[in-house]
């Protein structure tokens, strides 16, 4: 197999709307700290930590060759090894509704994390659009991400 690599999109509403977000909470936070709101400062705060956690972990590229499929991020990668995996198929969008969102980010900057449904258990999504999704599972994980091209073994 011929080396694959794309880059994670996230949809133009999506990016319209983290923008407008970051923004809300950078003038929220100059607009507390001039009324002199410290416990406010602090929230706002935490909440434009989270942000830039949010924009370090988001997945960036996706790469897949012969041997694994790889999830760059900021900073990191996940690697998932095709040896380690035990079954992949592709999902409809509708096998992810209702799943709840353990850690992880619920369309800002994309969909990525921890997640739990009843029909797919726990498991890692890395989308930055959802479309085109696969669920790849492995011995000790499930993952499902978002793709161009079809994800074999």
């Amino acid at each position: 197999m011929k080396t694959h690599c794309e880059k994670f999109t996230v949809g133009r509403m999506g990016t319209v709307t983290s923008i407008l977000l970051i923004a809300l909470l950078v003038y929220g936070a100059i607009a507390v700290w001039s009324a002199g709101m410290v416990a406010v400062v602090v929230t706002y705060t935490l909440f434009i930590l989270l942000a830039i956690w949010v924009l370090l972990t988001m997945p960036r590229h996706l790469v897949i060759d012969d041997k694994s499929i790889v999830i760059t991020h900021v900073i990191g990668q996940t690697v998932i090894l095709k040896s380690d995996i035990v079954e992949v198929r592709a999902v409809e969008r509708s096998d992810i509704r209702g799943s709840i969102r353990l850690f992880g980010s619920g369309g800002f900057f994309g969909w990525f994390g921890v997640f739990r449904n009843s029909k797919l258990g726990v498991y890692r999504l890395y989308c930055g659009q959802l479309e085109n999704l696969y669920l790849i599972k492995t011995l000790t994980r499930n993952y499902i991400i978002s793709s161009s091209v079809p994800i074999e073994l």
